[in-house]
């Protein structure tokens, strides 16, 4: 009966320990479950402070860590201008402001933020800041020899007893210190940042005796190498143009320090002595002397044209001449007349001359500004800048040789502009210079470093007329009988063809290629003439053609009557009429003059060869 009993109570104890194992387990289940929780609560709330977090005694807790830091820097920064830390040194007593000390503020929040640790250890972190009041201390440092530290070496110490050291642009010459009293520096700033942390983070009004400094004989202290070397070091950096202000920024000489052999030479003078150790130099490949010497030094290429016309458009290329003058491309750069010159408005200084809208010569602001994109599409062309974008004009212009011209119309990047557009192909900056003299000539000089020596001469040849323009009698009620009046929106132009050349040559002269760029062909406009519709047997008008095909009429017996002279069989104008027909051949282009030379005068160009602003489709 008793071994029975006893089987039957070993049955019912291990019953109960493997119900206690089981709750065991799941408790820590449980627990296990709540802290992975906890960690992945941690890690979601968008790097949060944990609730109850102080650190330094500042209350970041619930907060982002940039605000954290933020409210963390605000209130050290008003803690430690309140704090000082007094050290005693031979009987003095020397006091270092809070200012002194560095802390990091980012640093300290991450450190302690939950989602900054592991996944497994964002829980411990949460209850950490969650469950602790006295929070997390922040740790001071100081970077630098305080003030204090520095007149108490100096007074305490005897004064020869540190090394000392000038760094001049190409080596670090040491004083070697000798054997006498000194401060332990290091020590005393230890203790110093030390302090400071116990002051900061406590918020009990502690009552701390001053610290006191170490002072012993010893042999002059190694100076920090690797501070001197952080303090002179540079990397080498070459001189360039800045875009903005358009100067040259200085060029800086690399420099370091060879920490080993400053030591080794240090350690082998004698006390009191100098020792010289050279620096370790990285002259830059583009230094501010050789920029400054090279930069714009060459003319790559320039033209000039006479500019003529009414006040208006003299004005108008003098304008835009301003607006091109001082730019500067870079290297690779795309460069737009546009860009530069417009908008073109009254607001912008332009005024109204004559232009070319929709075929007619009408009166347009800005007209007259083609005359300096084209000067300085030539220009680029001697300059053997690649083009991007050029567009000829409707009709031969007469300031400058067919095939040489560029038009333009509307404001940069505006619906259906023209522009010129060129890109600085060269390995320089290069810059334009552009003005009008008193003479109404216009120059456009484009400046640069020239390192082939090659340069292009454009040339345009082989003008063919490809059909003359007539002129075109129309009738009109408003003009009086017996007279007639040229249409100064309508003035002829030939309908002609040029092929345009480039011609590489080298600095002596030397043609190195030849090549065809275009053949631009100009179009048609006849000349029109108004008279009164009554006039048309007068006139000898064919009325199908508008051509006059018959001599004028003789003269009428009836002397109120004005009848032209039949001689010539032509028109003859009336006073103060402004039409003209432009001559067949265009007036020649002009060089710009040698400097020493005076300026020749030019042919002026007939009216009605103003350049062509060309609207879409034009």
């Amino acid at each position: 009966m008793e071994g029975k009993d006893n089987r039957a109570a070993g049955r019912h104890t291990g019953g109960a320990g493997k119900k206690a194992a089981i709750a065991v387990g799941v408790v820590a289940a449980l627990l296990l479950a709540g802290y992975l929780g906890l960690c992945a609560y941690a890690g979601s709330s968008g790097g949060r402070m944990a609730p109850n977090t102080h650190i330094g005694g500042v209350a970041v807790g619930g907060q982002s860590a940039e605000a954290a830091a933020a409210a963390l820097d605000s209130a050290l920064e008003q803690k430690l201008s309140g704090l000082e830390v007094s050290f005693s040194c031979g009987g003095n007593l020397y006091t270092v402001p809070g200012r002194e000390f560095s802390y990091d503020a980012a640093g300290t929040v991450n450190a302690v933020s939950p989602a900054a640790g592991s996944f497994f250890t964002r829980g411990g972190r949460f209850l950490s800041g969650l469950l602790s009041r006295n929070g997390h201390p922040v740790a001071l440092s100081l970077d630098h020899v305080p003030q204090e530290v520095d007149r108490a070496a100096d007074e305490c110490g005897d004064a020869d007893t540190q090394t000392t050291w000038e760094i001049t642009d190409t080596a670090v010459i040491f004083t070697k210190g000798r054997t006498g009293r000194t401060v332990d520096v290091p020590q005393l700033m230890a203790a110093l940042t030390e302090r400071a942390g116990h002051l900061l983070n406590n918020d009990e009004p502690a009552d701390y005796a001053p610290v006191e400094a170490v002072i012993a004989v010893a042999p002059p202290a190694e100076p920090d190498f690797e501070m001197i070397r952080q303090g002179l070091f540079a990397e080498a950096a070459d001189a360039y143009l800045d875009r903005e202000s358009g100067e040259i920024v200085p060029s800086v000489t690399g420099k370091d320090l060879d920490v080993e052999a400053a030591r080794t030479a240090l350690a082998g003078a004698e006390e009191g002595k100098r020792c010289r150790v050279g620096l370790i130099l990285d002259v830059p490949a583009v230094t501010t002397e050789s920029l400054t010497e090279s930069l714009f030094r060459d003319t790559l290429g320039s033209a000039a044209t006479r500019v003529t016309g009414t006040a208006d458009r003299k004005m108008n290329v003098r304008v835009a001449a301003a607006f091109l003058n001082d730019k500067i491309v870079f290297p690779g750069e795309e460069f737009s007349f546009n860009q530069a010159c417009s908008p073109y408005s009254e607001a912008n200084g332009y005024g109204k001359a004559t232009a070319y809208v929709n075929g007619l010569s009408k009166d347009t602001v800005a007209g007259g500004i083609c005359q300096a994109s084209s000067t300085l599409y030539w220009a680029s062309l001697k300059a053997n800048l690649e083009t991007l974008e050029r567009t000829a004009h409707r009709y031969e212009p007469s300031y400058v040789k067919g095939g040489l011209d560029a038009t333009v119309y509307g404001d940069y990047e505006e619906e259906g502009s023209l522009d010129f557009c060129f890109k600085n192909s060269t390995e320089h900056p290069i810059k334009l210079e552009a003005y009008m003299d008193e003479k109404n000539y216009l120059y456009v000089n484009i400046y640069g470093t020239d390192t082939t020596g090659v340069h292009g001469e454009p040339y345009s040849t082989n003008r063919v007329v490809i059909q003359a323009y007539q002129t075109i009698y129309e009738p009109s009620d408003i003009i009086p009988q017996g007279t007639t009046q040229k249409d100064p929106e309508r003035t002829g132009y030939h309908a002609v063809s040029w092929d345009t050349y480039q011609k590489l040559v080298d600095a002596e002269g030397n043609t190195i290629s030849e090549t065809k760029l275009y053949t631009t062909k100009y179009k048609l406009r006849n000349a029109i003439v108004l008279y009164n519709p009554a006039d048309m047997a007068l006139w000898g008008i064919d009325p199908m053609t508008g051509l006059q095909t018959q001599p004028p009429a003789e003269p009428s017996a009836d002397p109120g009557q004005v009848i032209p002279p039949p001689e010539g069989g032509t028109v003859p104008p009336l006073p103060g009429e402004t039409g003209t027909v432009p001559p067949i051949e265009v007036p020649g282009t002009v060089e710009p003059p040698a400097e020493t030379l005076p300026i020749l005068p030019v042919p002026t160009p007939a009216p009605g060869g103003e350049e062509a602003i060309l609207p879409p489709g034009a």
